[in-house]
């Protein structure tokens, strides 16, 4: 009825009185994705939309352990709480670069902060809690892997 697009098919099929079918895997459904576009994402600069933006690990050395948010230039020298002047650091490296600019501190960072397009589908990502169930059950399918994000902790 053209509500879903078809992007990937198992490839078992299904009987029907009128014929035989494949089965969907993957499907995009353009009226949920209009929806899920209508959440604004960069009006929202909080911790936990700095911390997702940047995958929920350190913009410093890549540690997913004890994150906290960085100001790329200090709040000493200028720096504002916005989109490009905060990443995602681990507290060791937060610690070493502290009131210094990166050059001072002889550091880098994986990727530029940026903000956020206005309409951001990544905003609801599958949770490690769905990732789990999938995998204790059967295991993620081969078709959805390369449709789906990095799961959110």
């Amino acid at each position: 009825m053209a509500k879903a697009d078809v992007l990937e098919y198992y490839d078992q099929t299904v009987s029907s009185p009128s014929g035989s079918f494949y089965i969907p895997a993957v499907l995009r459904v353009p009226e949920l994705l209009q929806v899920v576009k209508r959440r604004r994402v960069k009006h929202s600069l909080s911790r936990k939309n700095i911390l997702y933006r940047d995958g929920f690990i350190c913009q410093y050395c890549s540690s997913p352990d004890n994150l906290t948010i960085d100001h790329v230039i200090p709040t000493s020298r200028g720096g504002k709480w916005e989109w490009e002047n905060l990443v995602t650091a681990c507290s060791r490296c937060n610690s070493r670069k502290g009131q210094k600019t990166l050059e001072q501190a002889n550091m880098k960072l994986l990727k530029a902060p940026k903000a956020p397009k206005e309409f951001d589908i990544l905003a609801v990502p599958l949770t490690k809690a769905a990732f789990r169930t999938l995998k204790r059950s059967q295991g993620l399918p081969e078709e959805w892997l390369q449709y789906l994000a990095r799961p959110s902790p």
